[in-house]
C-alpha cells in the first residue's frame, strides 16, 4: 500500500503577478520514492510554467 503526503509551496507567480501557495500530492511508492500525482495549478497550460520556481521545487521534493 502507497503512502500520501500533502505538502505546500510558496513562491511568486507571474501568472497572477503576486505570492502564491499551491497544494502539491504525492505518492511515495514501494521503493521508497515520491511522485507527483497532484499539483494545484495548470502547469500544462501557463505561460510562465517554464520559469516557475513553485513548479520547480514542487518537482524537486518529489526528486528527493
Amino acid at each position: 500500500m502507497s503512502e500520501i503526503l500533502e505538502e505546500f509551496v510558496s513562491g511568486f507567480c507571474r501568472t497572477c503577478n503576486g505570492t502564491r501557495t499551491v497544494c502539491c500530492e504525492y505518492e511515495r511508492g514501494a521503493d521508497g520514492r515520491l511522485r507527483l500525482t497532484d499539483f494545484e495549478c495548470d502547469p500544462e497550460r501557463c505561460a510562465n510554467s517554464a520559469a516557475c520556481e513553485i513548479w520547480r521545487e514542487a518537482g524537486r521534493r518529489a526528486e528527493g
